[in-house]
């Protein structure tokens, strides 16, 4: 559709912007910046005009000249945007959004059909995307492939860990990046499978590969084991009770135990729930390791709210976030987890475990023969062990991983919570 029409005087006093200007030699040279963009702004707002009746009493005159308008602002700044064009090269995304803002706005070769308010509208709105795009692309403007490296690296030095789900606005918050360019460079990251992109454009960390979850689940049972959480012969808890601790589905926790069953680890007899082997060369040797290095964690310093009501909101919040597989900044994450040391050293105190170690040290040497334990201390000391094993683990953890050891630590001290209330604070009391 390529529709002619003579212009009415007010058209006539509206004159073709200029996009650059002439040097002495008669070459263009780009305006500032400035310049430029208060073009493409005066450019849009004409655009606003030629549509503004939205179908009521427009003549087909009118509409010619409306087309005839809005082809002639897009031919003066169609240059422009073959030239950002040519400077998209390491962005695939960037380059096909070009590609289609140039062909919506361009004056078709051919006329084709009769001119029709609606189409003028789409034309419009064809003209105004390319003209915001070209304004929002001004220098400084990062390019896109550059924003897409950007991410890259913040994914490989672990602000973003293997897993996370984010949105393309939190990563324009954390990155001072436009959102437009960080959905383009998702796309980027998406075909290089660093990311996978939702329906909604959320993008799940995919790099560098899918999480071995089984894998990171049996070393950290092997953990427990060596910390006494589970002593030889003692079976492991029920499967829905193990997914709670360590935070995961049930699925990768069958594959886990398979594998600690395959290396000896485990002994599983049919209909029996898994139990450590009698006589596992490991068992409770690194508890006083576990407890020495959980004692020199540091915590927030100052004053700590020990309500029962902020503990257990501060568990929600940090277990919400793995769940979520949400990717909370590395600073918010220190903060929740300096919170759990000094809530789960709180709790020790309140339960009658002041030094992690010394019981440690105790329960490793407990005389062989001796009548058994009661089950409520058996009970504590595995929570005692799992908050020692969480807290140390997380905070020597890859980044990648330390959101998940975080969540685990948080549910052992959500269990030392109610082990605590449930015997008023002596929860060495039998139940």
């Amino acid at each position: 559709m390529n529709p002619q029409a003579p212009q009415d005087p007010q058209e006539n006093r509206m004159t073709a912007t200029n996009t650059g200007e002439q040097t002495p030699g008669g070459r263009d040279r780009p305006p500032a910046p400035d310049t430029m963009r208060r073009a493409l702004t005066s450019d849009l707002i004409r655009l606003g005009r030629i549509d503004s009746h939205r179908g009521g009493g427009i003549s087909p005159a009118a509409v010619a000249r409306g087309y005839e308008t809005a082809w002639r602002i897009a031919d003066q700044w169609l240059p422009l945007a073959r030239q950002r064009r040519r400077a998209t090269s390491g962005s695939k995304a960037d380059r096909e959004r070009w590609d289609a803002l140039i062909k919506a706005a361009a004056r078709p070769a051919q006329p084709v059909g009769r001119p029709s308010f609606f189409g003028l509208v789409e034309l419009a709105w064809s003209v105004r995307d390319l003209l915001r795009t070209l304004r929002d692309t001004e220098p400084p403007c990062v390019p896109v492939a550059q924003v897409a490296a950007r991410i890259a690296e913040a994914i490989e030095d672990g602000h973003y860990p293997t897993g996370a789900s984010l949105s393309p606005a939190r990563i324009a918050a954390d990155r001072n990046l436009p959102v437009g360019s960080v959905k383009l460079a998702l796309t980027d990251l998406a075909e290089r499978k660093v990311v996978e992109l939702s329906a909604t454009g959320r993008a799940r960390i995919t790099w560098p590969g899918p999480t071995d979850r089984p894998q990171q689940i049996a070393d950290t049972l092997r953990e427990l084991i060596a910390a006494g959480a589970y002593p030889p012969g003692a079976q492991l808890p029920v499967r829905p009770v193990l997914a709670r601790n360590l935070v995961c589905s049930r699925p990768p926790i069958s594959a886990a135990i398979r594998l600690l069953i395959d290396d000896g680890t485990l002994i599983c007899y049919p209909g029996q729930r898994p139990r450590v082997r009698t006589g596992h060369p490991h068992t409770g040797t690194k508890a006083i390791v576990y407890a020495r290095a959980f004692a020199q964690l540091p915590d927030l310093g100052g004053p700590v709210d020990l309500s029962d009501t902020r503990i257990r909101e501060v568990v929600r919040v940090t277990q919400s976030w793995w769940k979520a597989r949400l990717s909370p900044h590395p600073a918010t994450l220190d903060h929740y987890f300096a919170q759990l040391v000094g809530i789960a050293r709180h709790l020790m105190t309140r339960a009658g475990v002041s030094e992690p170690c010394r019981a440690a040290h105790g329960d490793r040497h407990q005389p062989q023969g001796r009548q058994k334990r009661p089950e409520a201390q058996v009970h504590l000391d595995s929570v005692i062990a799992r908050v020692t094993v969480g807290a140390t683990s997380a905070a020597q953890a890859a980044p990648e991983h330390r959101l998940w050891r975080t969540a685990c630590f948080a549910a052992a001290v959500h269990d030392l919570l109610k082990l605590t209330e449930a015997t008023g604070g002596n929860a060495t009391r039998a139940s």
